[in-house]
């Protein structure tokens, strides 16, 4: 039995921004990732402790300006309308997520809550997704505040609280609100891409700036066998099937689409900072295409920029350790390339 469930991710460009975090005073802690109540029933960690400091501590000046207006959407999201001075100017969008996705303790080195902060790092779920710009944008508006500025151009800033499964609550209720109430945007910034190190360009840094979203594809694979007792066991049963085909499904990739997205331009601009050797393959695409393409396929990271991913993220089966189980279930997530469909990916993980 296969069923999927499609669930479009964004309808807006996504736009990579750089971010500075401040941290106030000597405190070791960081605020928004200190430890808080969580909502299982959204199986998604809600830091609640973040919506009802951000009014009274840290950014009072805020939620307290005479050209700030500041709503509660569905009692957890934030939408702040800053006016500016220029009505005739269409307004833009920031826009950053509240909750996090659940944590292990058990298997983190620390708390993953406390919100530690060392000489290097700041060690907390949700420190880089995506704490980090929710902060940058609360402290430049703060900023702007404090200094007794308003902006000439009206903006919008968006925080939904629930993200992390898929935003019904939260940005799907913003976006019907301010739909409602007929705002355009001349653009949106919302959560963008990554600085990284020695991954596109070795021994460099780069910084990612991304101009489209992937969809989020969702399948379950489910089997129901004859089970058993495991002192007489078949030769086939629903757990070993299962192992089988999401094997399966992990060892084939889907077709990588090099060639036909915005890497090309990306790579063209990056080719004078490559390695003389990797530079001529770089700079002549139309020889050596495939090739590149094979070396994007070497690591994770770039590889899902040229393709469809597939990971299997959740496996069911089994109650006792000798019981042979009737019954097997896997979750397959696909990050699904903007030239694939929904349907497309479907059919091919039929197909395997």
């Amino acid at each position: 039995m296969l069923n999927w469930h499609r669930n479009s991710v964004c309808t807006c460009v996504t736009w990579a921004h750089s971010t500075w975090l401040h941290m106030h005073g000597s405190s070791r802690q960081c605020l928004l990732c200190s430890a808080a109540p969580w909502s299982w029933r959204y199986h998604a960690v809600l830091p609640v402790v973040c919506v009802l400091s951000l009014p009274c501590v840290e950014y009072a000046a805020v939620f307290t300006c005479p050209f700030i207006t500041v709503e509660v959407v569905s009692n957890y999201s934030f939408l702040f309308t800053v006016s500016g001075s220029d009505s005739s100017l269409q307004p833009y969008l920031l826009m950053s997520h509240i909750d996090v996705v659940p944590a292990v303790s058990k298997e983190w080195t620390v708390d993953p809550f406390a919100g530690d902060i060392d000489d290097t790092y700041i060690w907390g779920r949700g420190a880089i997704d995506v704490k980090n710009t929710l902060l940058a944008i609360m402290e430049a508006v703060n900023g702007m505040v404090t200094s007794n500025r308003r902006p000439k151009r009206t903006f919008y800033v968006a925080f939904g609280h629930d993200e992390e499964v898929g935003g019904v609550q939260g940005a799907a209720v913003t976006a019907s609100l301010l739909q409602q109430r007929g705002v355009h945007f001349d653009f949106i910034l919302d959560e963008g891409m990554v600085v990284v190190e020695d991954t596109v360009i070795p021994g460099r840094l780069a910084a990612l700036v991304g101009v489209a979203e992937k969809g989020l594809l969702t399948i379950r694979l489910s089997i129901n066998m004859t089970g058993g007792h495991s002192s007489a066991p078949r030769a086939e049963s629903s757990l070993s099937a299962m192992a089988r085909a999401v094997a399966k499904l992990s060892q084939t990739p889907h077709p990588h689409h090099f060639g036909h997205g915005v890497e090309v331009d990306m790579l063209e601009q990056l080719a004078p900072y490559f390695p003389i050797a990797r530079r001529v393959f770089i700079s002549n695409l139309w020889l050596f295409g495939p090739l590149v393409a094979w070396l994007f396929s070497q690591k994770p990271e770039t590889a899902a920029g040229i393709r469809t991913t597939t990971s299997v993220t959740i496996f069911n089966s089994g109650i006792k350790a000798n019981v042979i189980p009737g019954y097997a279930e896997a979750i397959v997530n696909h990050r699904v390339n903007p030239r694939d469909s929904f349907d497309e990916v479907g059919h091919f993980c039929v197909g395997l």
